[in-house]
C-alpha cells in the first residue's frame, strides 16, 4: 500500500499534537488545586520582597490548574539561607519558586562557600530588567563621583553578597575611590531611615525600580542626586547620570565592570530548584511570559511604582552561562575587586 506525502504529514502533526498535548494535560492536572510557595530571600518590605508579591497576585491565573501563589519571606545570610534550602531542601516538582539577590547567582563562581549551583536552578523569567544606582542624600557633602575620589562617602548595605557592597568595593579597588560600606542592615526601610537621619551618606547598590517604589517621595521632592548608573545599557531617564562603564580605562577593567553588571540586566530572577519535571518547568516559564504581558499585571505594576519590562527564563540562563564563560583571570579580579581586597 502506497502512502502519499500529505497523509504523511498528517500523521506527523497528529504525533505532534498527541505528544504536546498531554504534556500541558499533566501540568494542569498537576497544578490544579495546589499551592505553590514563593520563597524570598530578604525581609518583608524591600524590592525583592514587592516584586513577589506583585508576581504572586497575577501569576497564578497564568500556570495551568490556576494554583494559589503564596509569598513566604525568609531572610538570612543575604538571601543565601532561602538558596540554600530551595536548592536542597524544597520539593522539586515545580510547587516552590524563589527570588533573592541577582548577585547570589555569580557565588560559586567567586569562590564563594556556597550549598548551591546556580547552573543547575531551573530560571522562569524576570520580573524586570535593572539600572543600579549610586545615590547621596540631599544634605550629604558628596555632589559626584569625581567627590568621591578624594572623600569617604559612608554607604550602607545589608551584606556582602549585596549591589550595596559589591558595587562600592568594586569602584573602589579599580577606581581607588573612598566608599566606606556599613553593613548590617537587615531592610531597606532600615537603611532608608539611616541616609535621612545623617547615619549614612547615601547608597550604591540601589535599583531605579526600588527608589521608585520604596522611595518615591525622595526623587519626587528632590531628597537624593543619584551620582552614578550602573548596567550593561545606560538607562535613557538618567542622560545627564555618569554611566559606570564610562570609567573603565581597559578592556579588563570593562570586562569585570561587565561582569558585576550582569545582575541587573537579570533584574528580580525567579527560580525554581533543579529537575522540575520539564513539562512543569515549560508551564511555569510560559505562564512567567503571558503574566508579563497581562493588562491587569501591568497596571498593577504601574500602580506599585515598578518596572515590568522582564526577561523569559532562557534569557536568565544564557546570561548565567555566559558570564560562566568568562576569562578565568578575569574572574578572580572580579572575585577580588567585590571582596574589597
Amino acid at each position: 500500500m502506497t502512502i502519499s506525502a500529505s497523509a504523511l504529514r498528517g500523521f506527523a502533526v497528529a504525533c505532534a499534537l498527541t505528544a504536546v498535548v498531554p504534556a500541558r494535560g499533566n501540568a494542569q492536572d498537576f497544578f490544579k488545586g495546589k499551592d505553590i510557595s514563593l520563597y524570598v530571600g530578604s525581609g518583608a518590605g524591600g524590592a525583592y520582597d514587592t516584586y513577589a508579591r506583585l508576581v504572586a497576585r497575577h501569576y497564578g491565573r497564568h500556570i495551568p490548574g490556576n494554583p494559589n501563589v503564596i509569598v513566604v519571606d525568609m531572610p538570612g545570610a543575604s538571601g543565601r539561607k532561602m538558596m540554600a534550602y530551595l536548592y536542597n531542601v524544597a520539593p522539586r516538582d515545580g510547587t516552590t519558586v524563589g527570588t533573592a539577590l541577582s548577585t547570589l547567582t555569580f557565588d560559586p563562581l567567586m569562590g564563594e562557600d556556597s550549598q548551591f549551583d546556580s547552573t543547575k536552578l531551573t530560571w522562569i523569567g524576570s520580573a524586570n530588567r535593572e539600572t543600579s544606582t549610586c545615590i547621596m542624600w540631599h544634605a550629604s557633602p558628596i555632589k559626584s563621583i569625581d567627590d568621591v575620589r578624594s572623600r569617604e562617602a559612608t554607604v550602607g548595605s545589608s551584606g556582602p553578597s549585596s549591589t550595596d557592597s559589591i558595587y562600592p568595593n568594586v569602584l573602589n579597588y579599580l577606581f581607588g575611590m573612598k566608599f566606606k560600606v556599613i553593613s548590617g542592615y537587615t531592610s531597606a526601610p532600615l537603611m532608608s531611615m539611616a541616609i535621612e537621619h545623617g547615619e549614612l551618606d547615601g547608597r550604591c547598590g540601589l535599583t531605579m525600580s526600588s527608589l521608585h517604589s520604596v522611595n518615591r517621595s525622595w526623587t519626587d521632592q528632590h531628597k537624593v542626586r543619584i551620582i552614578l548608573q550602573i548596567g550593561i545599557d545606560r538607562d535613557p531617564t538618567l542622560r545627564d547620570v555618569p554611566f559606570v562603564l564610562d570609567l573603565a580605562r581597559t578592556d579588563e577593567e570593562r570586562q569585570i565592570l561587565t561582569l558585576w553588571a550582569a545582575p541587573n540586566k537579570m533584574g528580580r530572577p525567579f527560580f525554581a530548584p533543579p529537575e522540575v519535571p520539564p513539562e512543569r518547568a515549560a508551564a511555569l516559564r510560559r505562564a512567567f511570559d503571558a503574566m508579563e504581558k497581562d493588562p491587569a499585571f501591568l497596571a498593577d505594576a504601574e500602580k506599585s511604582g515598578l518596572g515590568a519590562e522582564g526577561i523569559t527564563g532562557e534569557a536568565v540562563e544564557a546570561l548565567v552561562k555566559q558570564v560562566y564563560a568568562m576569562p578565568k583571570s578575569v574572574i578572580v579580579k572580579a572575585a577580588e575587586a567585590a571582596r574589597g581586597r
